[in-house]
């Protein structure tokens, strides 16, 4: 018991309460392995990214810069309810989607454009977001690139938007 309990809190992120990098590369590396082995699979990855993070640290401080991060991962796991998250940066996350989230990952994106254009009137938590859905890539770290690729360009845009 006590080796599974140290087990989990080395795959959970201490600040946020979700899984961390170690427990996404775990993840990773179990869904390489059913690629490998030529199952059936229907995923996808979104990669989150916090706007903000540094002026609120170097402006308010490291504390307000936890809250933010904190509440930035609260809009992530009430959207993607059925989803690990796992946070894999300061302030970047990932999700993998499975089953009832990947079927519905369009009207989840959207709900976190929705959060975005509410929360950058009111000053909140901004995020930007990339989505890929695996369709017989490679590997994960391919669906990951296609992500990451995406949330940039959002990131890009959500920027744009704040400047006027």
């Amino acid at each position: 018991r006590k080796l599974t309990a140290a087990n989990d809190l080395a795959r959970k992120d201490m600040l946020t309460g979700v899984k961390n990098k170690h427990a996404y590369v775990d993840a990773e590396m179990n869904l390489n392995r059913m690629i490998e082995d030529g199952e059936e699979l229907e995923f996808a990855v979104t990669v989150f990214d916090l706007n903000g993070l540094k002026e609120i640290n170097d402006n308010l401080g490291h504390q307000e810069g936890d809250r933010f991060i904190k509440e930035g991962c609260r809009i992530i796991c009430d959207v993607f309810g059925h989803s690990p998250v796992f946070r894999i940066g300061g302030d970047e996350f990932v999700v993998i989607s499975q089953n009832d989230d990947y079927r519905n990952i369009d009207k989840l994106i959207n709900q976190i454009e929705e959060i975005n254009a509410k929360n950058q009137a009111d000053g909140k938590v901004v995020i930007a977001v990339g989505m890929e859905k695996y369709n017989g890539d490679r590997n994960v770290a391919t669906v990951f690139a296609k992500a990451d690729k995406k949330m940039y360009n959002n990131k890009r845009e959500l920027k744009g938007v704040a400047k006027r």
